[in-house]
């Protein structure tokens, strides 16, 4: 059995994959991000590391690694979890929030994988009929066909 360590790193490059570098689009609801991270998430982990705020730009590979383990992988409770809905359960931390991974356990029963994904799918549909969100959804529905195969894989 893998250890979790192991587990993190490979669905860590799954979300690095995902989540590109810097971008700044007026659309997105999350603002200046940089390899999935929000301007508002970093300086949040910069003040509790006591250590100066700073743009997202400059962002470390440690730092997100680190922001990534201990404010989704671990809050999450992934380290708990079965490789698939560690690695499910993170990418979904990551993209729509540790609340939202809450919510699709509960539908999924706590062991459903396929259930948990159809409701992530849907909320995605969802989001897609407020105002100019649409324009994200197909990327969406890319990043979820890529993780179930994903899951199939590791």
């Amino acid at each position: 059995m893998e250890n979790a360590e192991n587990i993190f790193q490979k669905a860590l490059s799954f979300v690095l994959r995902w989540e590109g570098g810097y971008v700044n689009n007026p659309n997105d609801k999350g603002g200046a991000t940089n390899k999935g991270i929000t301007q508002y998430t970093y300086n949040s982990w910069l003040v509790a590391q006591g250590k100066p705020r700073k743009d997202v730009k400059f962002i470390s590979d440690d730092e997100v690694r680190e922001i990534y383990r201990k404010n989704y992988w671990l809050k999450t409770g992934c380290d708990k979890m079965s490789k698939t809905f560690a690695v499910i359960c993170f990418d979904t931390a990551v993209n729509m929030g540790i609340s939202r991974v809450k919510e699709f356990l509960r539908i999924a029963a706590w062991y459903d994988t396929e259930k948990f994904l159809k409701a992530r799918e849907a909320k995605y549909r969802e989001f897609a009929t407020y105002g100019n969100q649409k324009i994200f959804l197909q990327g969406w529905l890319n990043r979820l066909n890529a993780l179930r195969k994903f899951v199939k894989e590791i």
